[in-house]
């Protein structure tokens, strides 16, 4: 090969490369994309308080944290009050490329959920008849004595214990759970209201943004583990419904777990059938259960104050559905457990 046809050979190569490198970028950017958590908070009360203990205590490294109060110099002045406030860390979430940003259509509107699952170990929340965890490549991740975010994708295995914070981001509303079980064979197991009961704060179930609610409350969990030897158990199928007014009578509320009431059976098959959109939390999986999100789990929906600011951690988890106005909200989401092949399932026992 003469000199010229090796240049000619090696421009040509790199020129392929080059485009394949660029074909991959714009690949990965088509396939999905960030957007910033502040917009999905701004219902959430600001923070009046001055602190971000909530927010700075897991900031990602090389977020600005807040200063205080300062003087020209740059040295703290103390018992003066802050006359600006540094901004709270920023975080974004990581969303489908056709993830709807920007007003809804005339006369629609967006209903938006936030949901956390925490991983906690058996020191943390011990179970009588709960079996320890197996160390394995999917539970050996989080099993520390702090409560660790997970994302929903992540497989939860026979033994471990966890909770789930859910928040109406977008509006206050009644909020309805309903819990199924999903097979191997893609058969549906009977749907039970999880939530409200009156066991959790009489039965109320009216919340605005900021207010978590944590199933189960204070310091319970929920433990993993096998219940069904004849069928290969593969998810919890979790439908909350969002209503602007209440979809049940008190008397309809059972002390714990009921049958789904008939008037409530309906959202099931719309859930199955509705387009909802889903972002998680970028950099937020395996961050400790902050203070704010503790007292969240404690305080309880008869307190009217919200608990969370939008200076706080957002939800691990952003789902997005576009509905009329004023219309009832569905969203489905699945708790998976362990891997195809195994036999695992959530007890609902704290």
């Amino acid at each position: 090969m003469n000199p010229e046809s090796r240049e000619t050979h090696i421009c040509l190569v790199l020129f392929i490369i080059l485009i394949c490198g660029t074909c991959l970028l714009v690949s990965a950017q088509e396939g999905s994309k960030s957007i910033k958590s502040e917009e999905y908070l701004a219902k959430r009360p600001a923070d009046i308080s001055g602190g971000q203990a909530g927010a700075s205590a897991n900031a990602p490294k090389g977020q600005r944290q807040p200063g205080g109060n300062k003087n020209n110099a740059g040295q703290r002045e103390s018992g003066k009050p802050a006359k600006t406030r540094d901004p709270a860390p920023s975080f974004v979430y990581i969303v489908d490329k056709d993830f709807p940003v920007g007003p809804p259509p005339r006369n629609y509107e967006y209903v938006r959920i936030g949901m956390t699952v925490w991983r906690f170990s058996p020191n943390q929340c011990p179970i009588p008849d709960c079996p320890l965890p197996k160390i394995s490549a999917d539970s050996s991740k989080g099993l520390v004595d702090t409560a660790t975010r997970t994302d929903d994708t992540t497989p939860l295995n026979n033994g471990e214990r966890v909770r789930l914070g859910l928040e109406s981001l977008a509006q206050s509303d009644y909020i309805y759970i309903i819990d199924r079980e999903r097979f191997d064979d893609g058969s549906m197991g009977e749907a039970f209201l999880i939530f409200p009961t009156k066991k959790i704060e009489g039965g109320r179930n009216w919340a605005q943004p900021g207010q978590q609610i944590q199933l189960p409350r204070a310091n319970g969990c929920f433990c993993v583990k096998s219940r069904n030897t004849q069928r290969v158990l593969l998810a919890d199928v979790l439908t909350v419904v969002l209503s602007r007014t209440p979809l049940l009578r008190p008397e309809e509320v059972g002390a714990d777990a009921v049958s789904v009431p008939a008037s409530l059976i309906s959202f099931l098959a719309r859930a199955d059938k509705q387009k909802t959109f889903r972002g998680f939390l970028k950099g937020g999986s395996g961050l400790a259960q902050t203070a704010q999100e503790q007292s969240a789990g404690a305080k309880g929906l008869f307190d009217t104050a919200p608990v969370l600011t939008q200076n706080d951690l957002p939800p691990q988890i952003l789902y997005q559905s576009l509905v009329p106005i004023g219309e009832v909200a569905v969203f489905n989401f699945s708790l998976q457990y362990g891997t195809p092949g195994t036999k695992a399932s959530q007890s609902r026992s704290p």
